[in-house]
């Protein structure tokens, strides 16, 4: 097992200039504004985000290509340079695709061809990006936001065609370069692809075109259906049983608050593994481990905590260190 880490903006804070920096701790700038203010710094010091991992014992780094972000604009060079200090340091990679509203990569469901076809020539821009910095794994979300008056048996037939299409002519480019594309299963806001079975109906039809992709199970996406009045089982671990071991490779390993859990009735994205403050409990994890290692046990774990607290920036480091013994300690 290789575990490793999508840093999101757990260390945002440290690339900020200084009266940036004093801003955020005195309440002056908010944590989005952190976030406005230095997550673009982050991503282009990729340099920092492999020194990081190496020094918290990790094997592994995914970027987060969603917008805004400087990829594209990385030369050769600075790419071949980034491969090889990750080499140096025995760091994989992988690259996370643009996945927001905010650009055009959602729109790989789009069920206009013109815009289809347009999103998947962008996706392959971040291919090739990855390609150039040596990483082995991407991982692409099924669509953006389905707005609800799109939610027809007639139109999701067609949002999945288009899926399965994008992920073949994608999966096919990133197979020709030695790259492995995955799935990963939407929140429950977006509408479609959500469900582990969607996802894995997704990878079987585009295998059947010829094309190896894989499906990434994010267990905290999944639990975000409890704000759409479905149920998270006691043990949703459980879920990974119905996953083919061939189809695994890389997962995303991150909890989430439902809005029920929580007093001010608030639902919170990725808090920390090891404060157990989600549905994902240490018992949870000890099988979840169990259940992954009987399938593959080479497969790449990473994690995704984010801050939502000026709290949590200020004891960054130790959090961050506490979760990764803590994930450690389990899957031994």
């Amino acid at each position: 097992m290789k575990l490793g880490r999508n840093f999101t903006n757990t260390f945002v804070f440290d690339v900020l200039k200084k009266q940036d920096q004093a801003k955020i701790l005195d309440g002056t700038f908010s944590m989005f504004s952190m976030n406005a203010l230095g997550l673009m710094k982050f991503k282009k010091s990729i340099e920092f985000q492999i020194e990081k991992a190496k020094a918290l014992g990790l094997d592994h780094v995914e970027l987060d290509c969603d917008v805004p972000n400087p990829y594209p604009k990385f030369s050769k060079k600075k790419k071949e340079g980034i491969k090889k200090f990750a080499a140096d340091n025995g760091i994989s990679l992988s690259a996370h695709l643009p996945y927001s509203g905010m650009g055009v990569g959602p729109s790989i469901a789009s069920i206009q061809e013109l815009d289809r076809s347009f999103a998947v020539k962008l996706q392959k821009k971040y291919v090739d990006f990855a390609e150039g910095i040596g990483a082995v794994n991407l991982i692409m979300h099924p669509s953006g936001t389905i707005p609800f008056y799109y939610i027809s048996d007639f139109y999701v037939k067609q949002f999945t065609e288009s899926v399965v299409n994008s992920f073949t002519e994608i999966g096919r480019y990133a197979q020709d370069k030695g790259l492995k594309l995955h799935i990963e299963n939407n929140v429950s806001f977006d509408g479609l692809f959500v469900e582990p079975e969607e996802c894995l109906e997704v990878v079987k039809a585009v295998r059947a075109n010829g094309v190896n992709i894989y499906f990434n199970f994010d267990i905290g996406h999944w639990f975000t259906r409890a704000e759409k009045g479905k149920e998270i089982p006691q043990n949703p671990e459980e879920k990974l049983n119905i996953i083919p071991a061939e189809y695994i490779c890389e997962f995303h390993l991150n909890d989430f608050i439902p809005s029920s859990m929580d007093p001010q009735k608030q639902f919170t994205f990725h808090p920390p593994l090891h404060t157990e403050s989600g549905p994902l409990k240490r018992a949870n994890l000890e099988n979840y481990w169990k259940i992954l290692k009987a399938k593959n046990p080479d497969v790449l774990i990473l994690l995704e905590t984010a801050f939502k607290k000026l709290d949590q920036v200020k004891d960054r480091e130790n959090i961050i260190k506490s979760e990764t013994a803590y994930i450690k300690e389990i899957f031994k």
